[in-house]
């Protein structure tokens, strides 16, 4: 009787606490990486959600299992640059939005900064116009799927790599379908420029220079408007050797700048707003059309830059 007691309890309740909590602890940890969409983390953070970028790091294969310690340090920088090299965004060693919502894929039914961002984004270039709530519903998947449509790109309504890379071209690089549209309604015997700052600056237009336009300048070379930001060769994995064959560690001093060579030819030099003169003389994988990089010797100056619209000029 009492086996038989005992047999029946065990197979009633023993049996499922086991198996539940086989299942709870055999469940793999998830990274919660949506909450993380309104900041950006760089050298110098501790924190779990440094913790969570780097898990996502070592998922992608960008970052070693034993690395992953909750510290943003110059490895965890170097897999972020890594990773965005790869993917073709702007390699600044941030994990900000672009970086987290390209490492996370954000899709329909996802909640949180990473989809109001994405919507902010989606809205400035007026592809959607909808409230930004930060909820990935229809109209959020039906303009990701426009933007991926116009620009030849994998058309599945998520938002990867592949589409953050094209969000941040068409930022800095294109002209916003609304602008346009606008322009347009106001005058139609003239067109807007194909690169216009999307820039939410309250400054007068006519002291904004549109991004990526181009204007002549007499005999002392071509001037262009520019996004820049600035790098190191003081880093985990970085050879310190420009695309052109300038040792950056036995030339710590040069002026030198990351270019896209067909916009400004290698070799050329070239006149930075505030900043002196540097020589175009090296090449970066985000480093496409009106975009530079400044070399800077110290890690902090360069993480210190950030991004900044400038006016260069390329003495032919």
């Amino acid at each position: 009787m009492h086996q038989f007691l005992y047999t029946r309890w065990f197979t009633m309740f023993a049996i499922p606490a086991l198996a539940a909590g086989f299942l709870f602890f055999a469940a793999p940890v998830n990274t919660d990486a949506q909450s993380l969409g309104d900041k950006e983390l760089s050298v110098g953070q501790e924190s779990s959600q440094v913790e969570d970028i780097e898990e996502l790091l070592v998922q992608k294969g960008f970052l070693n299992k034993a690395e992953q310690n909750g510290i943003f340090d110059d490895t965890t920088e170097n897999a972020v640059k890594n990773y965005q090299e790869e993917h073709g965004l702007l390699i600044d060693g941030i994990a900000g939005p672009h970086t987290i919502g390209a490492l996370t894929i954000v899709k329909e039914g996802d909640e949180g900064p990473l989809v109001e961002t994405l919507q902010q984004r989606l809205e400035t270039l007026g592809f959607y116009h909808h409230n930004v709530d930060g909820r990935f519903g229809p109209n959020t998947h039906e303009a990701v799927v426009s933007f991926q449509s116009s620009k030849d790109i994998l058309v599945d309504g998520l938002a990867g790599p592949q589409t953050y890379a094209a969000l941040e071209n068409a930022l800095y690089n294109d002209t916003p379908a609304k602008e346009t549209e606008n322009n347009e309604e106001k005058d139609g015997q003239t067109t807007t420029s194909g690169n216009a700052d999307v820039s939410t600056s309250s400054e007068p237009q006519a002291e904004r220079a549109d991004v990526g336009s181009e204007t002549s300048n007499d005999e002392q070379g071509r001037t262009l408007q520019v996004e820049a930001t600035a790098y190191t060769a003081n880093c985990n994995g970085c050879s310190g050797v420009t695309a052109t064959g300038v040792d950056l560690h036995a030339n710590p001093d040069a002026n030198v700048i990351a270019v896209d060579p067909d916009v400004i030819p290698l070799g050329s030099k070239v006149r930075v707003e505030g900043h002196g003169t540097y020589t175009a003389a090296d090449t970066g994988g985000a480093i496409n059309g009106n975009k530079i990089d400044i070399y800077m010797q110290n890690k902090s100056d360069a993480s210190n830059f950030g991004r900044q619209n400038l006016e260069v000029t390329v003495l032919e």
